[in-house]
């Protein structure tokens, strides 16, 4: 009796195991005949059996049924926005189950497949400016490729469109993490901490990771040195720029960075000779022209000051001369600033600036063609 009993036991075990394997291999079938619906009330119901819930091939088709389903003319609208996860946790278990290495080719394929899919959902968010779930779907995106740059830093983006600034700066501090140390990176960091209003400390140590990477870096460069200059520090910027010069002598922009901090220390001799410096480095150092032209632009208002506040008989004697001689600054001015507009054509401070200094010399005509320029 009890061996008739083990006989149907085991009779019993081996069909539900074949029931269960059918179920996985009826999805594959339904799943190759383009009848996804079935294939996914298949798949599921492969999942939940204890026979078949432990398998790769399980779990790896399961991905596969809802990742076709997935902006599928017809079958679409049996997933929603979480079936994208749903594939990514089928491929991670495939991969952990797969000992013998079966879908080893495959899951990385199918990875790039849903990569792209989900990417395509951030940006359809991003262009309805539904931040949330732009930033979600990014997140799933770098989950799913956690090498990619491209999907955190549109995260990054988008949650600065939300000004979620805290969560911005977390998506550039992982691209950083990831290797994607741009100087841009950098600089977006910087602002975001300085609108966050981070301690000076925070926002000084970011700069100096920063400037470690891009060591050349103009912007980089002059935001150091504000604070320093903030922290009552500009001997300390002085003597690092000046080491720095003297291990790189050739390096326009660290002259130009000079000329700045000298400016600041209202030393303008000091200053226009790094400018020119740098120039004669680099002709095409926009910023060393463009601070050269304020130089002398600055005088020129200056002298107008000193005019403008005279009462009428002091004016009628000493006047006239102060105008002239603010002229002459202004013309000194405007060479510097034209070649600015040469080495950045659209740049729309400069082409401002000119505006002014063209007005201030008269040559209305000229001025309004930049206006128009500008517009």
């Amino acid at each position: 009796m009890k061996r008739i009993l083990l006989t149907a036991f085991a009779a019993a075990t081996v069909t539900v195991v074949s029931a269960q394997n059918s179920a996985v291999n009826s999805a594959i079938l339904n799943h190759k005949n383009g009848t996804l619906d079935k294939a996914q009330t298949d798949i599921d119901k492969a999942i939940q059996h204890d026979k078949t819930k432990d398998k790769a091939k399980t779990w790896f088709y399961r991905g596969v049924i809802y990742q076709d389903m997935i902006g599928n003319p017809i079958y679409g609208k049996l997933v929603n926005d979480n079936t994208p996860t749903i594939v990514l946790e089928s491929f991670d278990k495939a991969e952990n189950l797969d000992s013998k290495g079966e879908f080893k080719g495959q899951i990385p394929e199918r990875r790039e497949i849903l990569y792209g899919q989900v990417l395509n959902q951030a940006v359809e968010f991003h262009n309805s400016q539904d931040w949330d779930n732009a930033i979600a779907k990014y997140k799933l995106a770098s989950q799913v490729n956690p090498k990619d740059t491209t999907a955190v830093l549109y995260a990054a983006y988008a949650a600065t469109a939300k000004q979620d600034y805290p969560q911005a700066i977390s998506f550039y501090d992982k691209l950083i993490e990831i290797g994607h140390k741009t100087e841009d990176v950098y600089k977006n960091k910087v602002q975001l901490q300085q609108a966050t209003e981070a301690s000076d400390e925070t926002v000084m140590n970011t700069l100096s990771s920063a400037l470690k990477e891009h060591p050349n870096s103009v912007f980089l460069m002059q935001e150091e040195l504000k604070y320093y200059l903030k922290n009552d520090r500009a001997d300390e910027a002085m003597t690092k720029l000046e080491n720095a010069i003297k291990a790189d002598p050739k390096n326009a922009s660290l002259h130009a960075v000079l000329g700045n901090l000298q400016e600041r220390k209202n030393n303008l001799e000091g200053a226009t000779a790094s400018y020119k410096k740098a120039i004669e480095i680099d002709p095409n150092n926009f910023d060393a022209y463009y601070n050269l032209g304020v130089l002398e632009y600055n005088k020129g208002s200056e002298v107008n000051n000193k005019a403008a506040k005279m009462d009428y008989a002091t004016y009628q004697k000493k006047g006239k001369a102060l105008e002239a001689q603010a002229k002459k600054h202004y013309e000194a001015s405007l060479p510097y600033f034209q070649r600015a507009l040469e080495i950045q054509p659209g740049d729309k401070g400069t082409i401002s600036t000119l505006v002014k200094v063209y007005t201030r010399l008269g040559r209305k005509a000229e001025a309004d063609k930049l206006s128009k320029q500008m517009n």
